[in-house]
């Protein structure tokens, strides 16, 4: 088999999700694959045909190759953590720009610590407390920071959203992609998605039991006056200016969406 006929394969099989299979699997770009006649080993069309029949599956990409691309890092991934997504980008752009000089700020419910490592890397003189219920993404968090030589600049502590604010120290600023898929949506989620951990996707009935609680109990964690960053949903861009007793303001997606709410005391 050669790697032009591999090319064609997972065209055939994935449509649009074949160039982000074709980046994973080969790290190069689609039409240097295609252009390639060459045979491609058997050991690379046996891995092939794996990959291929657990993607088809529904397992997300990101799980099965372990990273996913974020911002310009490499970021690791594995089941059980939530995946970084390139929405999630608009938020670092804000927090790079805006962050006061020498800010400290918390990134809570990290995850992988995608947000807390891209901010790090282009704002030398901030620091980070990254913040989470989960081991898994504690540790995963842990290893990111590692990898981009970003963890002597953080802190990563285990942290319930819903428990004590006083294990978190004092902040500039937070920043946060919190749970915030509402009951409906949960029922209509693709089944890549599915395989992702419930409890970093839902955000209760209405999708905003997380803004509700980090704004009403984030207020003594400040040095100053509040400030956060949030990523929100695509259709939550209403209801958040209504949860803020502080000035709000919404911003959009390259798609047009709205994806980041800031809020400043």
């Amino acid at each position: 088999m050669t790697f032009e006929q591999i090319y064609r394969d997972m065209t055939a099989r994935l449509g649009d999700e074949a160039a982000a299979f074709c980046w994973y699997f080969f790290d190069r770009s689609p039409v240097c694959v295609r252009r390639d006649g060459g045979e491609a080993p058997p050991d690379t069309v046996k891995k092939y045909g794996e990959c291929m029949e657990r993607v088809l599956s529904g397992e997300p990409m990101q799980y099965i190759f372990g990273y996913a691309p974020f911002y310009d890092l490499k970021i690791l991934c594995e089941p059980g953590v939530l995946i970084p997504r390139y929405d999630t980008e608009v938020l670092v752009e804000e927090a790079i720009k805006t962050l006061p000089p020498g800010s400290v700020f918390a990134d809570i419910c990290c995850g992988t610590g995608c947000i807390a490592a891209a901010v790090l890397k282009h704002r030398p003189d901030t620091t980070a407390v990254c913040a989470d219920i989960s081991g898994a993404a504690l540790r995963l968090t842990r290893q990111n920071l590692q990898n981009n030589f970003l963890d002597g600049r953080a802190s990563v502590i285990a942290f319930d959203v819903f428990g004590d604010w006083n294990v978190l120290p004092k902040v500039d600023a937070i920043l946060c992609n919190p749970p915030y898929i509402n009951e409906a949506d949960m029922k209509k989620l693709p089944e890549n998605v599915r395989r992702e951990p419930a409890e970093a996707l839902y955000g209760g009935v209405d999708g905003l039991d997380f803004y509700r609680r980090i704004i009403s109990a984030s207020a003594g964690i400040f040095k100053g006056a509040p400030h956060i960053i949030f990523e929100i949903g695509y259709d939550q861009g209403k209801a958040l200016p209504l949860l803020s007793p502080y000035p709000c303001k919404i911003k959009k997606d390259l798609s047009g969406n709205d994806r980041i709410c800031i809020i400043r005391g």
